[in-house]
């Protein structure tokens, strides 16, 4: 048995995938072949729909990694280079001001890479961890620029939703697919299908700002500077309350949106 102070390196991978099965994962990941973790999150079946089977050959951004599986699956179907991006301490996470004391004292030191790392080990990846805000993406934090970007439940825990739309426009190349999935608001949809909207939901939720109807996550993508290819609907294979409806984007660069600044904001932002 390991004690504590050893390294992860320092085990063999029986030991490292018996810790790995006895934590609480997010996503549900394999970690060895017919192995997965027991993830509150089961990406696999929605995937297969919204990513390309092929990515031979692309270098791919998982934004807001978390466990890994975005990234993982990028890097599984070939993709010459995968960079996943996460926060360093989640004490760098846009908690709302109330609930943010709060969340620090629960553990706003903690490190949210600690199930990536284990994963990573335990499938002999080659994905780099990148840490950085959203806010603050650009191609010399990143090591340049991708084909294709995943953004997966992320925008309603940012709040300003459309400026990290706009610093991921900075390293998407021309040509390049983006696909941001997220939670939609039904009744917002239904009551406005056409007109962009979205619920502040600071007040019953710990983590989370908003939550837009279907033409306000278009009408973010569309500020930042995308132009939409394809949409498709869905409900999160989730445990309990986690199962709800989402939508997912397809979006590449608008050659008609005005230009960044350096910094990856449009002229006029507010910093």
């Amino acid at each position: 048995m390991p004690n504590a102070e050893q390294s992860p390196d320092a085990r063999d991978d029986d030991a490292i995938l018996a810790e790995a099965l006895g934590q609480p994962w997010y996503h549900t990941i394999e970690v060895r072949p017919g192995v997965f973790t027991d993830g509150t999150v089961d990406h696999r079946e929605m995937s297969r729909v919204l990513l390309p089977g092929d990515l031979r050959g692309q270098h791919c951004l998982d934004v807001g990694t978390f466990d890994g599986y975005w990234a993982f699956t990028m890097e599984e179907r070939g993709a010459e280079r995968v960079a996943a991006i996460d926060l360093e301490r989640f004490d760098q996470a846009e908690w709302p001001p109330r609930n943010r004391p709060r969340l620090l004292a629960d553990g706003g030191d903690a490190e949210p890479g600690e199930r990536f790392k284990l994963a990573h080990r335990l499938r002999a990846s080659r994905v780099e961890r990148v840490l950085t805000p959203i806010y603050e993406i650009e191609p010399g934090r990143t090591g340049g620029t991708f084909d294709q970007i995943v953004l997966s439940d992320l925008l309603l825990h940012v709040r300003d939703p459309i400026g990290a739309l706009e610093a991921v426009r900075t390293v998407l190349r021309p040509g390049g697919r983006l696909l941001v999935a997220e939670e939609v608001n039904v009744r917002l949809s239904i009551a406005s299908p056409r007109r962009a909207a979205a619920r502040l939901q600071t007040g019953w939720t710990d983590y989370g700002w908003w939550q837009a109807n279907v033409a306000g996550l278009r009408e973010w993508l569309h500020q930042a500077g995308f132009r939409i290819r394809a949409r498709a609907f869905y409900t999160l294979d989730a445990k309990g309350a986690m199962a709800v409806p989402h939508v997912a984007y397809e979006a590449e660069l608008d050659p008609t949106a005005p230009q960044l600044r350096r910094g990856g904001r449009m002229p006029g932002a507010a910093r």
